[in-house]
């Protein structure tokens, strides 16, 4: 028995005639599936699954993001504005400056301009109690220029003080700044404090000082505190250093740290915040000029 030769199978393109339409059909499901295939292969870029977090904002960055967001709330609610800009100084140590007098700024205007003396006081000596963790973390040198800014401050508020016969909430101020140089020196290797220090320039500009960082006349005992806050804005720009985070002894867990600067914070913006409330010009764009000191 004859076998009859089995027809070759080319499969559907040998029955019926390739079309411009059909090769434009097969040329795209040619490309479809490469396109499957090549989606099973491994990226070319490399996306680490070990650091999910690598693509999230740091926490600096949310802080500073919803303190300027803040800023767009209302004048009566300026006490959260000023709360935003705290933290953001808090997580920002490398934008202290500019976050502290954004804070204090904002205070003032929750404190009702600078009629509100008492709260702006009271804040300065809970502020200065809550020194303890910045003590801790202050190496010797920084450690004796925060500790002499804040004594000869409240030596100068109280020879201000003397000289006036309703000026009682000027000695209270005098004493909170020596309860914070108090608090500062117990964790110090030695005292720095002098007790006792010049007041030429003080006695002979008692009322009004021309502030030699930018040439603005504010009342005297607002020039005091706004030289504070300065003092103690160069402690943290140098406490930060390069890493833009205060350093700490190794031993010092991260509740430690914390709580070191936000003491520092704390204490920068109550003296900010006190010196705008005693007249020193809050809108005033030369805030952070270098302390006569």
């Amino acid at each position: 028995m004859q076998t009859q030769p089995v027809p070759e199978y080319h499969g559907w393109a040998s029955r019926r005639p390739a079309t411009p339409a059909r090769r434009m059909r097969a040329g795209i499901a040619v490309l479809l599936l490469a396109a499957t295939i090549s989606g099973c292969a491994p990226s070319a870029v490399h996306v680490s699954q070990h650091d999910p977090d690598n693509l999230r904002p740091t926490a600096c960055e949310q802080a500073w993001t919803r303190a300027r967001q803040s800023e767009q709330i209302q004048r009566d609610r300026a006490n959260s504005r000023a709360q935003a800009w705290i933290q953001a100084a808090r997580e920002c140590p490398a934008r202290l400056d500019e976050a502290t007098v954004h804070a204090a700024q904002a205070l003032t205007a929750s404190q009702g301009g600078q009629a509100n003396r008492q709260t702006a006081t009271l804040r300065l000596v809970q502020a200065a109690q809550q020194l303890d963790p910045l003590a801790k973390a202050l190496p010797v040198e920084l450690a004796d220029q925060a500790i002499i800014g804040e004594d000869r401050s409240g030596f100068e508020l109280s020879v201000l003080a003397a000289r006036k016969t309703d000026a009682a909430w000027m000695l209270t101020l005098a004493d909170a700044h020596t309860a914070a140089a108090q608090i500062l020196v117990g964790r110090a290797k030695h005292d720095p404090r002098q007790g006792v220090y010049s007041t030429t320039d003080l006695l002979a500009h008692p009322e009004k000082s021309t502030d030699p960082a930018n040439g603005i006349q504010t009342p005297t005992p607002a020039l005091i505190e706004m030289d504070t806050a300065r003092t103690l804005l160069a402690v943290g720009r140098k406490l930060n250093g390069s890493s833009g985070a205060i350093r700490t002894d190794a031993s010092q867990n991260e509740k430690s740290h914390r709580q070191a600067t936000s003491a520092l914070v704390d204490m920068i913006v109550a003296h900010m915040s006190m010196a705008m409330n005693l007249g020193y010009p809050a809108a005033s764009s030369a805030l952070l000029q270098v302390p006569k000191h």
